[in-house]
Order: structure tokens, then C-alpha cells, then sequence
């Protein structure tokens, strides 16, 4: 009799993979057969399968065997989707649903499992009399799969603490919104006397309201802290309560190596390390058909048989290690063996001969690159199928819930030596711990376990390699992509000349490219949300997360960027450094006019040919843009309120960091004494609206800064 925390485990993966398998069947009979969706179907019902067998669930894993080759013999085109065949697999669902509720409520059941085994094997569908036409419900008094499948137990002092800090929690929050009403108030007072403020007298009291804001936002900021201090615990202790131990799910899988081994006549001994090691249940779920998946293709293709063993000088008996540890906020998981090991080459004409990949790309792939090739759905290096192995959905199962959970999978392998996988995995599916970067105005978060390295790139240090742009690291060359470009991002800030660009240092199973982004914004830990179903197939994006500024923000798919950033894709990074500097060369120039209407005209003309413009008002705020920032030319009106053209441009030409820079006066002042004055201010040039055209304008800018 299994563990009833196994069974509660198996029994929300099953009802899961039941609604994929009713929905996709389904689907399928109504848009049709297509490759994509019905190996998505063969690989739930090959999960089904291997997890029913590893609770010793042998007539439900026949079940779910059988239908699963009912999918393979669809997917090789052996046999043809009519509605007799949608009925019998709908119907294994019905069989397999009473199978799952019998196993977990541990009632009775009426099922003519023989009459549905030998459907699936004909692929006809059973007769009324002989399958009793219905499944019965199991017998139970209650349902607690109902009731139960939605819990965890903790101890009572455990729900003390989060009681008393959910309490505390309500106490903390209701003196915000006491400091909030208060503020509010003095915020209005303030407001109201504001309006009356030209009154030297009334600077006396303007400073008592001030000081009395001033001890209200110190309180306010210590409520804030405490309620930041109560929070993390408050989030700390609720966590504890949906952590389980790596142990949970490791109980059985000593018992499924020995059965697959004895069944291929091999000898293996499973040690497992670390299993105290926690997790959260969501994750735990998602970890463990990946560690299913990967144990049976280690005992399955790894491990030799135990001549072959002896013949190469190894013990009889081939050693699987399974160790878990934490690490750097996350936690790994290593499973290593010592068996024959993953040859690229075989792996290489194997993808070649299941047309998984091109002439060309067996050829550039790297023996590390190579390896990862098992990863691709249909991949197996066996010629015929057995109930183990041979339908190209195992390790495929296992890249698909890594992208999923965003994690990292590893594979190093020697042939002859053995293999060894390496996955790290955040602690939690709720949480992410991730990097917020910016690019182009717009906010993303970055896991931050991809995140090997933030760069500051300037121009000397890009290189050209193989067409395209890399840098180099201490001794590592990177090839180079922009993030702006990928997402289809409109650019909106020109790189600065002599300046620096920021990069991601991104890292990828044993894959490593830098990513150019705007700028990073430091790390936050973040609550994942998922893309709901109408935006699930939407690339480069695995989630969405609300940041601590309360604004969106989309989670970078880092598996995505990878796979189109290597593909050829590259920068124009040393164009745009080169176009940024002709563009500079063109000079900045000053425009001060208070008509809209005058001073954009000016300024669309001066753009057009690649001058950088900055508009001013009035005069005055043309000497505030002047303290700030160095100008090669200065446009002007004469009329403007408060300081006039002629007044602004004496004081330029008065004050040393800005009397070398040319004026240029556009005005409608055409007398000849307006001449003179501009002339005697210092103005280089005076051009009369009347008769003004760009083409007067742009030959004196020209003539004047080039």
C-alpha cells in the first residue's frame, strides 16, 4: 500500500493530464490531426504511465500504455482519426479517470478493464454489453480527494505564528491609513495656504505646518519599515507551510530502478543525497516527472548490461547518484551515472536519420551542442518501442517542464564514462528572484540565475567574428544580440558618443551571449503570474509579474532569447556608435522663441539635417538649459516676455563659458536700428522673418558651426 502522500501527489498530476488528454482529443477531432498535437497527447499519456507504475498502479499503467500507443500509431500515420477512434480514446480517459479515483479514495470500482485493454489493442471500440456500458463511481462514503487535495499539514505552533502575524499584520496597516488621512489633511491645509503666502507674516506659520509634516513622514517611514520587516516574515512563515522535502517524491524511485533494471536484466544501485532538501509543492510537482523521466533514461540507455560492465573493467553493478543541495538561493539537483555515456556522433546521425535537424546543422553543431540534441521531441536512439523507452517523449518531457518552471538543465557526458545532468531550480514557482532591466522606456524581469554578469560595453571593445559582432570577456568570446531588436522595439535613445552600452551577461545550459539592454534596475524578488491561455503561445515572454512600483512587467523567456540570439542574429553595434558620432559632429543648438509655432517650425528644419535641438521658452529659461549643458549655436527671438532677444544675447556674450558661442536672431524686426542693436550685442547673424525661408536659415547655421 503506497504512502497516501504519494497517491495525493499522483492524483492532482493525473486529474491535470486528464483534462490535457480530454481537451486535446477533442481538439483534435475538430481541427484535425496534426503533428504538434498529437505528441502532446502521446507525452501525457507516457507521464500517466510511468508515474501510475512507479506506485505499483500496474492496470492503470496498462491503460495509460495502451492508449499511449493508440497515439504513436496515430502519430506514424498506422492508423487514421475517425469518430469510432475519438470514442475509444475518450473512453480510456473515462477508464483511466475510475482508475485514478479508485487508487486515491481506496473505494470500490466496476470498470471492465479487459474489455478496454483489448479496445485500445484493436483499436475498435468495445461493445455495450461487453464493457457494461458505464463506469461506476468509486464506493466511498465521502470524496476527499475533494477535501484534501488542496491541503498540507503544519503544526499548530505554525499557525499560531502566522495567526499572531496576520494580526499584527492588520494593526501595522490600519496606522497607515491613520498617517494617510493625516497627510492628507496637512497636505490641504498647506494647499489653502499656499494661496496667501505673499504675506511676510504668514511665513511663520507656512513653517509650522512644514515642521509638523516633516514628524508625520518620519513616522510614516518608520510604519513603513516595520510593515516591510512584517511582510518578509509574515511571507517567510507562509512559505514554510507549502515547502516539502525533495524526500517526498524520492521514496519510490529506489524501488523503479530495481524493477526497470531486473526487467533488462541489469544490476543498479540508486544513491540518493540531499533529500531533506525542501522545495515548494508546485515545484515539487513539476520536479518530479523530470526526475522520473531522466532515472529511466539513465537506467534505460545509460547503464550497460552486466557483461559489458566487466568487459570494460567496471563493477558489475552500475551506480546512479542522485545528490540535491542548495545553492546561491536556488537549488540544485545532479544525476550522475557511470554507464556508457552519450556518443555526439551517434546522437548527430540519429537526429540526422528522424530528420530532427539538417545536413548543415549536424555539421556546425559542437559535440557539447550535439548532446542536447536528446532533448528535441521524437528524439531516441532506439529502433523499435518498448513500454520504456522509444517514443521520443522523455527527455523532451523534461526540457518542456524546465522552460516551464525557469530553470537550467546541464547535460556533461563522456562516453564510455557515464552522464551526468545538472538542473537548478528556483525553491519556488510563486517567487522569482529576477533582474529588472529596461529597454526602450519599457521594464522586463530576467530570473536572475541566467544572469551570469551586467557589462558596460564601449565602442573599442566590440569585435567582428564570423560576420557577426562579439566581445570578449577574460578570454571568452560572446557573441552579441540586442533585446530591442528581438522584441521589435522602436528606438528612442541614440547611443552617446566616447559613452558605454549595458549588457547581459546571460548564461544557458553551457551556452553564454551578452544582451544588450538600456539599463539594469537593480534585482527584486517577484510573484510570477502566468500569460493566461489567449497569450500562453507568445514567444520570449514566460510570465508576468507586478513590480514594486505597483507597474507591469513581462518575465523574459531566457531559453527563447537563446535559441533566436544563436541563429545567426547580430548587432550593427559599431554602426550605431559611427552614425552617433557623424550625428554629434553636426552640433546642438539652442532654439528660443515663445511661438509654438515659430520656435518647432525651427526646430523640425534643424533636425531634418541632423542637428541635435533643444527648444527655451522665454529667456530665462534659456539661460537655465545654458547652466546645464554646453551649446555650439543659439537661436533667438527679439520679442519674448521678461528678457527680450537683444538682452539675452548681451548676457551671453557677457558671461565667460558661453560668450565664444554664435547667435543667430530671427526676428520680425526688420529697421535698421534693430540691425545695429543686434549687431552690438554680439549677435553673428540677423535674419528678418519677413523674408525668412529654411534655406537662408540653414546656410547660416552651416556657415557659422559647419
Amino acid at each position: 500500500m503506497k504512502a497516501k502522500k504519494y497517491i495525493e501527489i499522483f492524483a492532482r498530476e493525473a486529474e491535470d493530464l486528464l483534462q490535457r488528454l480530454r481537451q486535446g482529443i477533442l481538439e483534435m477531432e475538430e481541427q484535425g490531426l496534426t503533428a504538434d498535437r498529437v505528441h502532446d497527447l502521446l507525452r501525457h499519456a507516457h507521464t500517466l504511465k510511468g508515474s501510475a507504475r512507479m506506485l505499483d498502479l500496474e492496470t492503470l499503467g496498462l491503460v495509460a500504455h495502451r492508449t499511449e500507443g493508440l497515439f504513436k500509431e496515430l502519430e506514424a500515420g498506422e492508423r487514421s482519426l475517425d469518430p469510432q477512434l475519438t470514442d475509444l480514446l475518450l473512453l480510456a480517459t473515462d477508464a483511466l479517470e475510475a482508475l485514478i479515483a479508485q487508487a486515491h479514495s481506496g473505494g470500490g470500482i466496476d470498470v471492465n478493464v479487459e474489455a478496454v485493454l483489448a479496445g485500445l489493442e484493436s483499436g475498435v471500440l468495445p461493445n455495450r454489453d461487453e464493457e457494461s456500458g458505464t463506469f461506476d463511481e468509486p464506493r466511498k462514503p465521502e470524496e476527499p480527494g475533494k477535501t484534501e487535495k488542496d491541503s498540507v499539514r503544519t503544526s499548530v505552533e505554525k499557525l499560531d505564528q502566522l495567526v499572531n502575524l496576520l494580526g499584527e499584520l492588520l494593526i501595522i496597516r490600519r496606522m497607515m491609513e491613520e498617517r494617510s488621512q493625516q497627510m492628507g489633511q496637512i497636505q490641504k491645509q498647506m494647499d489653502q495656504f499656499l494661496r496667501r503666502l505673499k504675506m511676510a507674516e504668514n511665513y511663520r506659520k507656512m513653517k509650522g505646518i512644514l515642521d509638523d509634516f516633516g514628524r508625520l513622514n518620519l513616522s510614516f517611514e518608520r510604519d513603513v519599515m516595520a510593515l516591510n520587516y512584517l511582510s518578509e516574515d509574515l511571507h517567510v512563515q507562509a512559505m514554510e507551510l507549502r515547502m516539502l522535502p525533495l524526500a517526498t517524491i524520492t521514496g519510490d524511485l529506489s524501488r523503479m530502478a530495481r524493477d526497470l533494471a531486473r526487467e533488462q536484466s541489469k544490476k543498479v544501485r540508486l544513491s540518493i543525497r540531499g533529500d531533506e532538501v525542501e522545495f515548494d509543492r508546485m515545484m515539487l510537482e513539476a520536479v518530479r516527472p523530470m526526475l522520473l523521466h531522466m532515472l529511466r533514461n539513465a537506467v534505460d540507455h545509460g547503464i550497460e548490461e552486466p557483461e559489458d560492465r566487466l568487459r570494460q573493467n567496471k563493477p558489475e553493478i552500475g551506480v546512479i547518484n542522485l545528490t540535491a543541495r542548495y545553492e546561491a538561493g536556488f537549488v540544485r539537483l545532479d544525476l550522475q551515472d557511470d554507464g556508457r555515456g552519450i556518443d555526439p556522433q551517434t546522437i548527430r546521425e540519429t537526429a540526422l536519420k528522424k530528420k530532427l535537424i539538417s545536413e548543415d546543422e549536424a555539421n556546425n553543431l559542437s559535440d557539447d551542442d550535439a548532446i542536447y540534441l536528446i532533448l528535441r521531441p521524437g528524439f531516441s536512439t532506439r529502433d523499435f518501442i518498448t513500454d520504456v523507452s522509444g517514443r521520443g517523449v522523455g527527455m523532451n518531457v523534461v526540457k518542456e517542464m524546465m522552460d516551464r518552471v525557469k530553470g537550467n538543465l546541464v547535460i556533461h557526458s563522456k562516453p564510455g564514462q557515464g552522464t551526468e545532468m545538472t538542473l537548478t531550480l528556483p525553491l519556488t514557482m510563486v517567487v522569482v528572484t529576477a533582474l529588472v532591466i529596461e529597454c526602450e522606456d519599457e521594464r522586463y524581469a530576467i530570473p536572475l540565475h541566467y544572469v551570469a554578469e551586467i557589462l558596460r560595453v564601449s565602442e573599442k571593445e566590440i569585435l567582428t567574428e564570423g560576420g557577426r559582432e562579439v566581445i570578449r570577456v577574460r578570454g571568452t568570446t560572446l557573441p552579441l544580440i540586442s533585446l530591442r531588436e528581438i522584441l521589435g522595439l522602436p528606438q528612442k535613445q541614440a547611443i552617446r558618443v566616447g559613452g558605454r552600452v549595458t549588457a547581459l551577461m546571460l548564461r544557458f545550459r553551457e551556452q553564454q551571449m551578452a544582451c544588450l539592454v538600456t539599463k539594469s534596475m537593480g534585482t527584486q524578488d517577484l510573484v510570477a503570474k502566468g500569460m493566461g491561455k489567449q497569450l500562453k503561445s507568445v514567444r520570449f515572454f514566460s510570465g508576468a509579474t507586478i513590480l514594486g512600483d505597483g507597474s507591469p512587467a513581462l518575465i523574459l523567456s531566457i531559453p527563447d532569447l537563446f535559441q533566436t540570439g544563436l541563429s545567426g542574429q547580430t548587432t550593427r553595434l559599431r554602426q550605431e556608435f559611427e552614425t552617433s558620432r557623424i550625428e554629434a559632429k553636426r552640433g546642438k543648438i539652442l532654439v528660443v522663441d515663445d511661438s509654438i509655432t515659430t520656435r518647432t517650425m525651427e526646430k523640425n528644419i534643424l533636425e531634418t539635417q541632423g542637428y541635435d535641438v533643444t527648444v527655451a521658452i522665454s529667456g530665462h529659461d534659456a539661460l537655465d538649459k545654458l547652466a546645464g549643458t554646453r551649446f555650439d549655436l543659439i537661436v533667438s527671438d527679439v520679442e519674448m516676455p521678461g528678457m527680450n532677444g537683444f538682452e539675452l544675447t548681451e548676457k551671453i556674450k557677457s558671461m565667460e563659458n558661453t560668450q565664444d558661442i554664435p547667435v543667430i536672431i530671427v526676428t520680425s524686426l526688420a529697421s535698421d536700428n534693430d540691425r545695429r542693436k543686434g549687431i552690438e550685442v554680439g549677435a553673428q547673424a540677423y535674419i528678418v522673418k519677413g523674408s525668412f525661408d529654411q534655406g537662408t536659415l540653414l546656410e547660416t547655421v552651416e556657415t557659422l558651426i559647419g
